[in-house]
């Protein structure tokens, strides 16, 4: 039986070869290579000049793996085993042919190194694809940012020269560069919270505040621009709303607005309505539905999977304006509040909006305290430290309009502490980003500085591109205390009533 299982298994596999002690083939079974006896093992192939070399060592077996032999066009892959005999025996080989496991094995092993190396390009592909996308983030971040600063000073600007006496013709003429420079200036802004959100820069500022009061806010401002189209705009609330909740204020009304909005830009005729109900209510937790309705175009069924993509417009008439940005940046705020957004819609009939909103519900008043203007008598010296002229004369304004400021102005950060080694100031205003050196460093110089009524001076930090920590970073380089571009005026007044300690008589 082994012989007949041998003989099946092993018979085209194996080859037997006897030498002399001189590498002569004595015998050969030829079941692999026919071997030419009385010739020098050598001549079969050059590898077999180390088996001659090894004849003469006392009886030793040796194995050789992996050895590609082509002869007289017989291709195989054998190991070799050696046996170098003893005084009474002669040396032998033996070949056992492995091509196919070989072949097997390199096949597995090539798709191994493919697979690996679809990975690792993969891998390298995706790190591409993210490094163009933190690229193109921050570049739409730090070109925003350079544009809202000028457009904000822009409507500063006509805002208080629509104050002043001028004819009913410039009137038109400001009123019309004020709507066209917001439009801008929301783009700016939809572009710059796009872009913040996707590096994670955005995050959410929670507090109580009056939910009913909020609502009234959004009507005030939509209003109007229905009225523009014609349209039929209402909010229906629920009887049952919660007035005091908390959440971030600032990012819901933009949801919201969003996606009015959009509504009204694509509603030619009919009606928007914004509808707010309490979907559930558990413990001191609500979950508010806020529906947008409208009578407009509609979105086609095809289309339905890229409403909330960056950039994507669905509808391409010239007609309507719109970066394709707004609905993306609802649906990743609602992603940041654990909200949901779905919605219905009908082509030429209209589009019905659902948000979903988890808010705490507060019990106790909103603590909202009115501004309190507050007259400096003895006038302060004060050096505003910023590298744009805009924003130069912007601060500048708003200070001397307040009253009790008087004003220097330094270019850089160098040009400010050789004013204040030569005069005296009561405050500083600082702008993180100046060349030749930042307000970061020159308020570090300053706080270093030996004479106590320089590193004593209050500083207050001006940032045009406010990051997630920007307190936490202020506070570590000695300011005092920080405002952001755009400036409201009540906003810098606070503060500089705060860093000063000045308080109403």
């Amino acid at each position: 039986m082994f012989e007949q299982i041998r003989n099946k298994y092993l018979y085209n596999k194996t080859q037997i070869v006897v030498l002399d002690k001189q590498g002569i083939v004595l015998h050969s079974d030829d079941l692999l290579y026919k071997i030419q006896k009385q010739t020098s093992i050598s001549d079969f192939h050059p590898f077999f000049e180390t088996i001659i070399s090894l004849i003469d060592l006392e009886y030793n077996e040796f194995t050789f793996s992996c050895i590609h032999i082509d002869y007289e066009g017989i291709k195989k892959t054998i190991d070799v085993i050696f046996n170098s005999g003893s005084n009474n025996e002669n040396p032998f080989l033996i070949f056992i042919d492995f091509t196919e496991h070989y072949n097997n094995f390199q096949s597995i092993a090539q798709e191994k190194n493919e697979s690996v190396l679809s990975f690792h390009l993969a891998e390298i592909k995706n790190q591409q694809l993210q490094s163009e996308k933190n690229f193109k983030n921050k570049f739409l971040a730090n070109v925003s940012h350079d544009l809202k600063t000028p457009l904000s000073a822009s409507l500063w600007f006509l805002g208080m020269l629509e104050k002043s006496e001028i004819t009913s013709s410039q009137k038109e003429m400001i009123a019309l560069m004020k709507e066209t420079t917001n439009h801008i200036k929301e783009l700016v802004d939809d572009i710059l919270d796009l872009s913040k959100i996707e590096m994670g820069q955005i995050k959410l500022q929670t507090a109580p505040f009056d939910f009913i009061e909020m609502l009234y806010h959004i009507e005030k401002i939509i209003a109007p621009k229905a009225r523009t189209k014609k349209l039929d705009f209402q909010i229906v609330k629920d009887k049952n709303l919660p007035k005091l909740v908390v959440g971030d204020k600032t990012r819901i009304v933009q949801i919201i607005i969003n996606l009015l909005d959009n509504a009204i830009k694509f509603t030619k005729k009919g009606s928007v309505i914004l509808s707010v109900v309490v979907k559930e209510i558990e413990s001191n937790n609500a979950t508010i539905l806020i529906k947008v309705a409208d009578t407009g175009t509609g979105i086609k069924a095809n289309e339905k999977g890229e409403v909330f993509q960056s950039f994507k417009k669905l509808h391409d008439s010239k007609k309507i304006d719109g970066s394709g940005l707004g609905l993306s940046i609802v649906s990743n705020l609602l992603e940041l509040m654990g909200g949901k957004i779905d919605y219905q819609t009908e082509l030429n009939v209209g589009t019905t909006f659902e948000i979903e909103i988890p808010l705490e519900i507060k019990e106790s008043e909103v603590g909202t305290k009115p501004f309190e203007f507050i007259e400096i008598i003895n006038k302060l010296n004060v050096l505003i430290v910023e590298d744009d002229e805009i924003n130069q004369l912007l601060l500048m304004k708003l200070l001397l309009n307040h009253g009790g400021f008087n004003i220097n102005i330094a270019n850089n950060g160098l040009q400010a502490i050789e004013m204040v080694e030569q005069n005296p100031y009561d405050l500083i205003f600082m702008d993180k980003e100046m060349p030749q050196m930042d307000g970061y460093q020159t308020t570090v110089v300053l706080r270093e500085n030996i004479k106590n009524e320089i590193n004593s001076i209050p500083i207050i930090g001006v940032s045009g591109h406010p990051v997630a920590n920007q307190k936490e970073i202020f506070d570590a380089m000695g300011f005092n205390g920080y405002i952001t571009k755009p400036y409201k005026k009540e906003e810098i007044y606070e503060m500089v009533y705060e860093v000063l300690k000045l308080k109403k008589s």
